[in-house]
């Protein structure tokens, strides 16, 4: 069955655009999810899914509410574990414990990041069982830093959502305004199907998926 002229090139444009959106958005995760977990708290969690900022907050306030409660720091550590998000840190480090390990010795068995909120969170609870002191105040300041950099990021996105929308629209646009042209006149048609017609497709697939990932990049969000 026989088309109108060009029509072929333009799904075919259509076709290498949106693949190509689709590769781009696929491939980085492919390529992080075939990288071996390096740091404990960078892997998956029960939930399939890094432990949050809102997350943790939520362990270090129930940790720091037992500590005022009058439990001890290795006990409201080890007494906290009804949180999935950040069961596979704290799990090792309960059954360390439970084996009469310190907690100072406990907490240096785990790697703290503090760039993520679980390495945060242990980095002061390493300080606090190495110093001493008070914990439930050191624990309550992580909670609200944590959710202060959780809000400024939700602020963040909210903000970002109308160029997120603008680029799906600059994007999508050239090719529905091409498909239409080619459908209804002749004339487009015929030219998109010279030699000429198909280098000009062919760069402007390419320069309008260049243009999605350089606007994905301006509003900060990985292609």
């Amino acid at each position: 069955m026989n088309g109108p002229p060009g029509m072929g090139l333009v799904a075919a444009a259509a076709v290498l655009i949106l693949g190509l959106r689709a590769w781009t958005s696929i491939a980085p995760a492919r390529v992080g999810a075939s990288q071996p977990a390096r740091k404990l708290m960078s892997g998956p969690t029960r939930r399939g899914r890094p432990a949050t900022d809102l997350d943790v907050a939520a362990w270090c306030d129930d940790v720091a509410r037992a500590i005022r409660t009058g439990a001890s720091l290795t006990s409201a550590v080890r007494d906290c574990v009804d949180h999935p998000a950040v069961a596979p840190v704290t799990d090792p480090i309960v059954a360390r414990l439970s084996r009469g390990q310190s907690l100072s010795t406990a907490l240096r068995g785990t790697p703290a990041d503090a760039a993520t909120p679980v390495g945060l969170a242990l980095a002061v609870l390493r300080s606090c069982a190495d110093v001493g002191g008070p914990a439930a105040s050191p624990l309550e300041r992580v909670a609200a830093t944590l959710r202060d950099r959780n809000a400024i990021r939700e602020e963040q996105r909210s903000q970002s959502a109308q160029a997120q929308m603008s680029a799906r629209v600059m994007t999508l646009v050239p090719i529905g305004m091409l498909t239409l042209l080619a459908t209804t006149d002749p004339n487009v048609r015929q030219s998109i199907g010279t030699p000429a017609g198909v280098a000009a497709v062919t760069a402007g697939a390419v320069l309008n998926v260049a243009g999605w990932r350089w606007m994905q990049r301006i509003i900060g969000r990985r292609p």
